[in-house]
């Protein structure tokens, strides 16, 4: 999937729509830029993770839905640190008022977390599968020229 569809897909799973934001006054809550910001933050997170055989682009990333899911958590803790800062609660003769929610993600972000739990197992063992078939060759061992191997080449071939 190229950037563009990424973005697309990211917006999508955060539902985050104009005609869908009654409280943000009809406006999307992530702009195209944010929404690119995120899903490079995710590459680089799950690029980071051992063993370091390939790094990923977000062109060639492999399990598309651990992408979209980590730059859901990386757009939800940044909207939540923006909630947080804005937060005030007010009181007036005994009615409070808190205005916004700094955090009314937490529940959202501790369902993604779960989530991405397996799929981030699922990767790391999909790196070292990687891993173990980049290992061609062999390694080789003085041993290999003992006797009784039927498939002797060294110079002790001949002291069977």
């Amino acid at each position: 999937m190229s950037q563009e569809e990424y973005r697309d897909a990211l917006r999508a799973f955060l539902k985050d729509h104009q005609d869908l934001n009654r409280l943000l006054k009809f406006e999307e809550e992530s702009s195209r830029d944010k929404l690119d910001l995120y899903l490079n933050m995710a590459v680089g997170f799950l690029n980071s993770i051992p063993p370091p055989v390939v790094a990923y682009s977000i062109a060639t990333f492999p399990i598309p839905s651990l992408l979209i899911h980590q730059g859901a958590i990386e757009a939800l803790i940044s909207n939540s640190i923006l909630q947080s800062r804005n937060e005030l609660t007010y009181n007036n003769g005994g009615i409070s008022v808190k205005v916004p929610d700094g955090s009314r993600y937490d529940n959202a972000i501790r369902l993604l977390y779960q989530a991405v739990g397996n799929e981030i197992k699922f990767f790391a063992q999909q790196k070292v599968a990687i891993n173990i078939n980049g290992g061609w060759g062999g390694v080789h061992s003085p041993y290999q020229y003992l006797s009784g191997n039927p498939y002797l080449t060294g110079p002790y071939q001949g002291l069977q």
